[in-house]
């Protein structure tokens, strides 16, 4: 559910063989995974008994969700520019610091400084995932790309499906202020296996200058990618309203607040599911149809699931959304690693990573401002049918914009020879934010296309 949050160029032919490093990547990623979500559930479980008020968890999933709107793009400039392994590794050390700070805090009680802190590791925490997901094509070697990314989203959705199951079993033994701890030394593992890895800035590529790309035109003018943000902010307004509540759901509906991990777990569960799914799938190259579909078999069991008053169906609806998620994100976030140039790739993942944040904002703004007066359940259910519409209606007005005079195609984007593997990666959903099959390019990917009139 938190969303999380991503990850994913096509690759010539003659790209260069790079010596395989993905282990470090891996071991990181996970190593901070598992502890991100034990101190999820520990703060949202700690707020709320030590205030007692559904307001409290809900301010905490907005003090993570707020500063991640700044961050991601000035991380995805920054790993663009210094190098994506750089950045992402000082900014996990960082949050290591300041998620140690949290216990501190909380010992000395104040609550107004734990939010404080959250915010500042939650920025640091955006700031680092485009370089996370820069990284991934240079440690590993192209016949691995795809094996690698499956790892990689399989230790984040079974660290969904574990942590918050275990943190569930440990808060009734141990304070959550050691899970944080835990939490803590986590982000500093992270951070010293991602510098260990001394990744240079990728080299500029040789584009024409009538046809330069930038991040913000590979989002509007690729069908594909356009689709794919648009579910970014739609799913991430959906879910951070759900997350954000539902702490008080568990109590209030299934009779204890520690309930939550196992909601969280279920959530975790699908996502584990969609993966496996994925990896002995061998699905076509995804579209931005295929993108709806998937998005409005993620966002609609989630307002069913604020209609249900048992917990196993409960639990049922959240893995299914998460299923569906992984079966469309993370093949959509593959799509964008291979059409990205590796010089852009940061810049597109932190732009990405912006919308959604913005989405996750928005949720998180509409909970704290209306569970009180409309309830946790009508708050779920009105989210997700706001979140329903825009998205049909951005998709479908943004469609009827495509094929215009001068549009730039990506490499990539006109034909596909599919590679005999598949993978997964991890997607905004549940677990946000978040591959299949990999196309491979028929055609030189340095190069772009101008589509004149002639072509429409």
């Amino acid at each position: 559910m938190p969303i999380d949050t991503a990850r994913f160029s096509i690759r010539a032919a003659t790209t260069p063989q790079h010596a395989d490093r993905s282990g470090r990547l891996l071991v990181a990623a996970g190593v901070s995974s598992y502890g991100d979500w034990l101190t999820v559930v520990a703060l949202a479980v700690l707020l709320y008994r030590l205030t007692g008020q559904p307001e409290a968890p809900a301010l905490y999933i907005f003090a993570r969700v707020a500063p991640r709107v700044i961050g991601a793009t000035p991380g995805g400039h920054l790993a663009d520019r210094l190098g994506p392994a750089r950045v992402a590794g000082w900014c996990a050390l960082g949050q290591g610091v300041l998620t140690g700070a949290i216990v501190l805090c909380a010992a000395a009680g104040l609550v107004w400084a734990i939010f404080f802190a959250v915010a500042g590791a939650q920025f640091l925490g955006s700031m680092a995932q485009p370089g996370y997901g820069a990284s991934i094509p240079r440690v590993t070697r192209p016949d691995r790309l795809l094996r690698v990314n499956a790892i990689y989203s399989g230790l984040f959705e079974s660290s969904v499906l574990v942590a918050p199951a275990a943190g569930a079993l440990l808060l009734s033994w141990i304070r959550p202020e050691a899970l944080i701890a835990a939490d803590a030394v986590s982000f500093v593992v992270a951070g010293v296996l991602m510098l260990s890895l001394r990744l240079s800035p990728a080299a500029a590529g040789s584009f024409p200058a009538r046809g330069r790309l930038t991040a913000r035109r590979v989002v509007v003018r690729d069908p594909v990618v356009r689709s794919l943000a648009l579910s970014f902010f739609c799913s991430a307004a959906a879910i951070t309203a759900l997350q954000a509540v539902l702490v008080v759901a568990a109590a209030q509906r299934f009779g204890q607040d520690s309930t939550v991990g196992w909601l969280y777990a279920a959530v975790g569960a699908g996502g584990v599911a969609g993966s496996v799914v994925l990896l002995r799938w061998r699905p076509r190259p995804i579209g931005a149809v295929a993108i709806s579909i998937g998005f409005l078999l993620e966002v609609i069991p989630l307002g069913v699931f604020a209609l249900v008053g048992w917990l196993i169906p409960a639990l049922a609806l959240l893995a299914f959304s998460t299923a569906a998620a992984a079966l469309y994100q993370t093949r959509g976030q593959t799509a964008v690693q291979q059409r990205v140039p590796e010089e852009l790739l940061g810049r597109v993942n932190g732009l990405l990573r912006l919308l959604l944040y913005s989405g996750m904002l928005a949720g998180a703004v509409a909970a704290v401002a209306l569970v009180d007066a409309v309830g946790w359940s009508n708050l779920v259910v009105g989210a997700s049918a706001v979140a329903t519409v825009v998205y049909l209606v951005a998709a479908l007005s943004l469609r009827l914009a495509d094929q215009r005079p001068d549009e730039v195609t990506l490499a990539g984007t006109p034909s596909f020879q599919l590679l005999d593997q598949t993978a997964t990666g991890a997607r905004a959903s549940f677990s946000i934010g978040r591959p299949s099959e990999l196309p491979q390019p028929r055609h030189d990917r340095s190069k772009v296309r101008t589509r004149g009139r002639s072509s429409r």
